[in-house]
């Protein structure tokens, strides 16, 4: 049964459509990332569909503008029948991309990956250049900027695999624009890499532009920094807990990054330990190694407690690991 409703002067007709008859292999406006939420799926389990999908007639079949979600989840429970609103016959693909963006508009927060997705969509659509930038990236909550849609656009180019990590952590462009320097067999292993260590934002950042400036200084590729033995070996240890894992590869990391820092941090722990302190006796040095200023912290609340601490000083005064903290901070190319 056939419902006609005029809208903008435009008529749309609501009416029941059988499943089958609508195209799921056409994904036009299926940019959305991740798997539906099981509240969506719950509801329309116990109630059906209660908001209209809205689809565009091809012929005998329909094509999906809004509703891609409710389409599969109606799908995967062996629905019959879905309510829809359809579009006349002549809708455009732009104009079909318009109105999902239109109604998602409120209620969706597109990721950094899915604003590209559908920028590529509108410019394979023959929008031109200059109606994406002035009308639909602020749709996007984007600024109107040639340079920031070249930026979006070039997500295309990476992997789907990629694409997806980088869409649940919600890193942002700026972040990882750093990949699209990388060559097929680079970004490739970088997937390989983030799907194990699946890190945040953050620290996708510090990842990205620590092996950036390696391999840039070192003139090697992502690839054969990713593909050491001393970090595949981490990355293989399938028992280490997330946290674990990334720390001894952001140690290994930063070790290359840093590598005279890196040294003089493990004489600095070498030093220490061989001064042989009271646990209660704490040495306070700057991390940077920028200032040779050294500062030793005593705890005590009883004289015997104060006295310990005082010989142990008092023998590390002495001793050839006192000259060489002192040798780290003063001269640290000797």
């Amino acid at each position: 049964m056939e419902n006609p409703v005029t809208k903008n002067n435009r008529p749309h007709v609501f009416k029941t459509v059988t499943l089958g008859d609508i195209d799921l292999d056409d994904r036009l406006t299926n940019f959305s990332l991740g798997t539906h939420a099981d509240s969506l799926q719950q509801s329309i389990e116990e109630i059906g569909v209660t908001h209209p999908v809205t689809l565009v007639p091809v012929g005998d079949r329909f094509r999906i503008a809004c509703g891609h979600r409710r389409v599969l989840i109606s799908t995967l429970l062996e629905l019959n029948e879905i309510p829809a609103r359809i579009l006349s016959p002549s809708s455009s693909d732009e104009s079909m991309l318009m109105l999902n963006l239109s109604e998602n508009q409120i209620h969706r927060h597109y990721s950094a990956i899915e604003k590209g997705l559908i920028l590529a969509k509108l410019s394979e659509s023959n929008v031109p250049e200059g109606r994406i930038i002035e009308k639909h990236m602020p749709m996007l909550g984007l600024e109107r900027s040639k340079k920031l849609l070249a930026g979006y656009l070039s997500i295309i180019q990476l992997t789907p695999g990629l694409q997806n990590l980088l869409h649940e952590a919600n890193v942002p462009l700026r972040t990882f624009s750093i990949l699209f320097r990388w060559n097929s067999e680079s970004a490739t292993a970088a997937e390989k890499f983030f799907s194990i260590l699946r890190p945040g934002a953050n620290k996708w950042r510090d990842l990205l532009e620590w092996i950036d400036e390696i391999c840039m200084r070192d003139e090697i590729t992502p690839f054969e920094l990713l593909s050491l033995p001393e970090l595949q070996s981490v990355l293989k240890q399938n028992d280490l807990p997330p946290n674990t894992r990334y720390e001894r590869v952001r140690q290994l990391l930063h070790s290359k990054r840093y590598p005279m820092l890196n040294d003089m941090q493990i004489r600095l722990a070498k030093a220490l330990d061989a001064l042989k302190l009271d646990d209660k006796t704490r040495v306070h040095i700057q991390d940077s190694f920028e200032s040779d200023e050294i500062k030793v912290e005593m705890k005590f609340r009883t004289r015997e407690q104060f006295i310990n601490q005082i010989e142990k000083l008092v023998r590390a005064s002495g001793s050839d690991a006192l000259d060489e903290l002192i040798r780290i901070f003063q001269n640290p190319q000797d």
